[in-house]
């Protein structure tokens, strides 16, 4: 990791890891939105756009879905002990059809002892259903939006991201744009993001069948005739079928002034997948930040230099990213999950080196970040190291993780409650000069002692409205607020309305989602 400048184009790589983690948490194949960035630039190429249009549909298919994590719980709410929840192939059904959702039901509804259960949840869920996904498709949008505004993107890159699940009828659930209203570069991103997805389920036919089905309807006429007669070309599909597919779709990508520094895109970018896979729970919200500002202490009390702290940030801002592949209440349940759970969650260090060893970028943040979970006896996980087979930087990270996790959960101890708690697995679970330089860095006159990461932005936000903001991220209804503040439910309604106003967004997910990026919540 160097700070040497290179070629235009990193931040596409970097950002597959997004795309990569993303897919994993609906699961797709990994591939999907490097596949829908082929799919849209093809498009874009017989329509002849400028590089505008190609620059958002080609960075809009990497970071289309990463607000899958932040809008999981409101879909999850109907399926709370189940695999049930919608996942991408929901994508493909429209909710406003009766037939397409019972469709869906049908493939979906395992016949077992638990039927009556699911399909209770699964009417609950139909009977609410236009105000439950319109939340989550104006939420899932609008962080999309929020991770490019953050990133550098320009504005026609947000656009196209807020508005990619539009219809041409002007029946999409999350504004209900029509037609010409919706820009065309999110039309092209809509019609590759389902057409692969179809593409993915039944091969080129079902996605050819779709498109002629949707013509019209959801889909763009024109945008159609265009992918109906590309599709034919034998080509067109093989290229996604050909081991090279990933280098050959990165060397389409258009550039983009959001490209800069490799060295300082690697840090943007890593911060951006540890608030991405923090945000999923309540009970995660900036740990990954908090365990990096941990780790770093303690490698400057092991005398690390400045560029291998700034790797080992890296590696522990990532080190949880394969929890995005583990399923809510299974994240959520914590030490009361079964012996089955707790199987399943183990996978999650499995998935983080998944993610990071198909990006060329972070492959080296890989083995400390999936070693998190390594005992020095080799009783961790995933891959059972012993002592110094485990990286240096993983056996800090491993101490530094539960350190966090002490911090903020459960009885939320205090440091040196903290310390002793963790004292009897030195030896065991811990590296005992890891352990020492925690307790090093915790006793240093010059440290100061962190709760939450230090960036808190208000924009331009008032104190007032951070407040109020900070609260609506805690769950607070608006009553509650104005009783905790001592303040009319009226006014309340004012501030949110400006908060939105101030920030761009529309919906509650998307608030606290800003929220937790800007450390107010």
């Amino acid at each position: 990791m160097t700070n040497r400048e290179r070629p235009n184009g990193n931040l596409a790589s970097l950002l597959c890891a997004l795309s990569f983690a993303t897919s994993l948490g609906l699961s797709e194949r990994m591939e999907h939105g490097l596949n829908s960035a082929y799919i849209g630039l093809r498009l874009a190429d017989v329509l002849h756009l400028p590089n505008e249009e190609r620059e958002a549909i080609f960075y809009g298919a990497l970071l289309k879905n990463v607000g899958c994590t932040a809008c999981s719980a409101g879909l999850a709410a109907f399926f709370p002990d189940d695999e049930l929840a919608p996942r991408s192939d929901f994508m493909l059904v429209d909710p406003t059809r009766l037939n397409d959702l019972i469709a869906w039901l049908s493939r979906n509804v395992p016949l077992d002892s638990r039927l009556p259960g699911r399909i209770s949840r699964l009417l609950s869920f139909l009977a609410q259903c236009g105000p439950v996904v319109k939340e989550a498709m104006r939420g899932h949008c609008e962080i999309a939006e929020l991770f490019a505004r953050r990133l550098g993107f320009p504005e026609y890159v947000q656009c196209t991201l807020r508005f990619q699940w539009e219809y041409w009828n002007g029946k999409g659930l999350a504004y209900g744009l029509k037609g010409t209203a919706v820009p065309l570069a999110a039309r092209i991103l809509h019609a590759a993001d389902t057409l692969e997805l179809a593409y993915g389920f039944g091969g080129p036919a079902a996605a050819s069948a779709l498109a002629r089905e949707q013509r019209g309807a959801r889909f763009d006429p024109e945008v159609m005739d265009v992918f109906l007669a590309l599709q034919e070309q034998a080509d067109f599909w093989q290229t996604l079928e050909h081991e090279s597919a990933e280098a050959v779709i990165l060397a389409m990508q258009p550039p983009t002034s959001a490209d800069r520094m490799m060295a300082d895109q690697i840090e943007v970018v890593c911060e951006a997948l540890a608030d991405f896979v923090d945000i999923k729970t309540h009970g995660s919200w900036n740990h990954s930040r908090i365990v990096a500002d941990v780790a770093v202490d303690m490698g400057s009390s092991l005398g690390l230099g400045g560029g291998e702290q700034t790797r080992l940030r890296c590696a522990a801002l990532v080190h949880d990213l394969g929890n995005v592949a583990i399923p809510l209440h299974i994240l959520e349940k914590g030490d009361r999950r079964s012996a089955s759970e707790w199987e399943y969650y183990r996978l999650h260090s499995y998935y983080t080196q998944r993610v990071l060893e198909r990006v060329e970028p972070l492959q080296e943040l890989a083995p400390a970040a999936a070693a998190t979970h390594e005992w020095i006896n080799g009783q961790g996980y995933h891959r059972h190291l012993i002592g110094e087979q485990i990286p240096l930087h993983g056996r800090i990270l491993a101490v530094a993780d539960t350190y966090a996790q002490l911090r903020q959960q459960g009885d939320q101890l205090e440091p040196a409650d903290a310390l002793r708690k963790m004292r009897p697995l030195v030896g065991t679970q811990f590296d005992s000069s890891c352990y020492e330089a925690l307790t090093a860095s915790l006793s240093s006159a010059h440290r100061v002692q962190r709760t939450v990461p230090k960036r808190r932005q208000l924009g331009n936000l008032t104190e007032r409205e951070a407040e109020v903001l900070r609260l609506l991220a805690q769950g607070q209804s608006n009553p509650q607020i104005a009783e905790v503040l001592f303040i009319s439910r009226k006014t309340v309604e004012h501030h949110l309305e400006h908060i939105y106003n101030k920030i761009g967004v529309t919906c509650r997910t998307s608030a606290v989602v800003y929220a937790v990026q800007q450390g107010i919540a």
